[in-house]
């Protein structure tokens, strides 16, 4: 009689600790399944941002490279403006010289003029008693000629250098100011195109910025959601393990038949694959079956989590690129944390990483 209460007693208990924790998975549930839609939605406004930084990346290369073209044609510019206004200041410096040239040459010749005007001219008297001067007079009179002449040769070679020298510097000075408006007009239109791509930029960097909010809070919503279903399996594994104990506990031996493939259904316990998982590659098809079966034979709602993933993507969740995720060959499946080694086995599954953290990690046993 006391055994018969006491197996009433504990039946009573179980019951009612699962009405108790009915609501309380529920309610985790609809809370995993609100996060899982804000991360569909979150993920969505990723791609957009996405979309909208490659836009606006083909528009920002064009203008770089047009920029860059239009640097070197200024670089250029200022190449040749520096090399004429080098060019006007020797010749500007030249025709300095010559003007001073000129003036000394007309000093000289004034001097020597006056020195011959101011000479006395000779009597005929002198001359007849002094022929030897009035050699020596002819002779200077000749070389004052000789002196007379090359001087205005001289000035007029220096005055023709200096007018040659003028127009090459009037041309130099016109070619400046023509060179200054070129590189002015190349530097304008190179100010312009810069202002336009760091305005790109800006609007770009908008969605750069929107993006990586939008990563971040996908981090933080993904573990959110990770620790919520674990929380469900703890709960469903909990109170599965009850209701067994209840009732005489679990067999170890999967049923009878083929497992064959999975196929998606409904229910509370077997195994659900999480939405926008896969589990059709490799392997993935008899994991989730025997997972299924698992599920089912122990009164389990198992959560196929991650199944298999693209190298890219199995290094961005934290695995490895060529992990056995990345082969079809693994199943992140919370909900088996407590089932224990020979169980998993009895169903050809097994769980080959210990720890804490790959306690949900499944795969096939051989």
């Amino acid at each position: 009689m006391k055994a018969g209460a006491a197996c009433i007693v504990l039946i009573l208990t179980v019951v009612w600790a699962g009405i108790g924790s009915a609501p309380a998975s529920g309610d985790l549930s609809s809370r995993a399944s609100a996060l899982q839609a804000k991360e569909r939605a979150l993920r969505a406004a990723s791609q957009y941002d996405s979309h909208r930084i490659s836009h606006f990346q083909g528009s920002i290369g064009a203008l770089q490279a047009r920029e860059d073209g239009l640097q070197r044609s200024l670089d250029i510019q200022r190449r040749i403006l520096a090399g004429l206004r080098t060019r006007l200041r020797a010749d500007r410096a030249r025709v300095a010289r010559l003007r001073r040239r000129l003036a000394h040459d007309r000093t000289v010749l004034a001097r020597q003029l006056r020195a011959v005007y101011e000479t006395p001219p000779p009597d005929i008297v002198n001359v007849v008693l002094d022929a030897h001067g009035f050699a020596e007079l002819l002779e200077r009179v000749d070389q004052l000629r000789a002196i007379g002449h090359r001087n205005a040769q001289v000035t007029s070679e220096v005055a023709r250098t200096r007018m040659a020298v003028a127009r090459q510097t009037r041309r130099l000075a016109a070619d400046e100011r023509n060179q200054r408006q070129v590189t002015a007009a190349a530097l304008s239109e190179r100010d312009q195109v810069s202002q336009v791509r760091i305005a790109l930029v800006a609007r770009q960097m908008v969605y750069v910025r929107a993006r990586g909010r939008h990563s971040a809070q996908l981090v933080a919503l993904g573990r959110r959601r990770r620790t919520l279903e674990r929380q469900i399996a703890e709960q469903n594994a909990a109170a599965d393990a009850a209701q067994n104990r209840a009732y005489g506990g679990p067999t170890a031996t999967p049923p009878p038949g083929a497992v064959g493939s999975f196929g998606s259904h409904g229910g509370t316990w077997g195994f659900f694959p999480a939405p926008g998982t896969n589990y059709g590659v490799g392997a993935e098809p008899a994991i989730a079956a025997r997972l299924d079966r698992l599920g089912k034979s122990l009164h389990l709602h198992l959560i196929g989590l991650s199944g298999y993933r693209t190298p890219q993507h199995s290094v961005e969740v934290g695995g490895f690129a060529n992990d056995p995720h990345t082969r079809g060959q693994a199943s992140d499946t919370p909900g088996v944390e407590g089932v224990s080694e020979a169980t998993l086995e009895a169903f050809g599954l097994t769980r080959p990483f210990g720890g804490a953290a790959e306690a949900n990690h499944i795969q096939l046993n051989g």
